[in-house]
């Protein structure tokens, strides 16, 4: 006779601990050096008959049966790998929305709307727009939804910083010769169809019509995709973007994102 097949997997009825998701934020991760993320310990620990390793079966009466853990095991596992490839700002990886500390009625609003975003995604009708001056935690804040709506929903997600070394790496497409050649209709394709993109720092550089209507192209293609996206800026989009693009990108940010103002205190002296 063969192998027994592996039994199905025993449901696990997940809690209000860990907010139905059965993965919570390791509170030791920091000094253990352990995993940002783990399963719950009050729904999803308690039924491990695995011990956590990996491929998380276990053996009883003659038979190997999936854990029950296995698939919150699993999920975390893909989560990990979306968010090593999401190039979230080192000093912001692993944030969640408990991190982020309300000091101005701003901020509340901010955060508010970040608990509606995370809480009803992908049911959202629009993106964020946040300003305001360096260090109002505009960064912080994008990178915790950002962190979250990885986490809760195991979707793809990029950090994208507006700089000159964007544009070089855009430039670098195409140059013969260089190991990016080619590369630009890609990186425009990816950027456009990422589930949630964060573009911080945007509009800064646009000394160049070619950077102008690179902006451009990834707002309209975001836009046009349909996709979750969240810009940060130091300045008044109404303001700064009035002639970006002959006015294009402002009227599709307003369109795509609700655009809240961050002001204050600096948020980095708490880090």
């Amino acid at each position: 006779m063969g192998q027994d097949p592996v039994e199905k997997t025993k449901v696990v009825q997940f809690c209000q601990f860990c907010e139905g998701t059965g993965i919570i934020k390791n509170p030791d991760a920091y000094i253990t050096g352990e995993n940002p993320i783990t399963p719950c310990p009050k729904c999803v620990l308690p039924h491990c008959r695995c011990g956590g390793e990996s491929p998380y079966l276990y053996a009883e009466n003659g038979k190997i049966s999936e854990c029950p853990c296995n698939p919150v095991r699993r999920r975390i596992n893909r989560i990990n790998a979306l968010f090593s490839k999401s190039e979230i700002d080192k000093k912001y990886r692993w944030l969640f929305l408990s991190d982020f500390n309300v000091k101005t009625q701003a901020d509340n609003k901010v955060k508010s709307a970040a608990y509606k975003i995370i809480h009803s995604f992908p049911d959202v009708s629009k993106g964020l727009f946040l300003w305001g001056n360096p260090g109002t935690g505009k960064t912080m804040i994008s990178a915790i939804i950002l962190t979250e709506l990885i986490s809760r929903y195991a979707v793809s997600g990029k950090y994208l910083k507006i700089s000159r070394n964007f544009f070089g790496r855009l430039r670098s497409t195409f140059v013969e010769g260089s190991q990016m050649y080619g590369q630009s209709s890609q990186i425009e394709r990816d950027l456009a169809e990422i589930d949630v993109l964060v573009v911080d720092d945007f509009g800064v550089q646009r000394d160049s019509p070619w950077e102008q209507e690179t902006l451009y192209n990834l707002v309209d293609s975001r836009y046009e995709a349909e996709k979750f996206t969240i810009f940060t800026s130091n300045n008044n989009p109404a303001e700064s973007m009035k002639e970006l693009g002959g006015g294009r990108v402002l009227s599709r940010i307003k369109e795509m994102c609700y655009i809240m103002e961050l002001s204050g205190s600096d948020h980095r002296e708490e880090k």
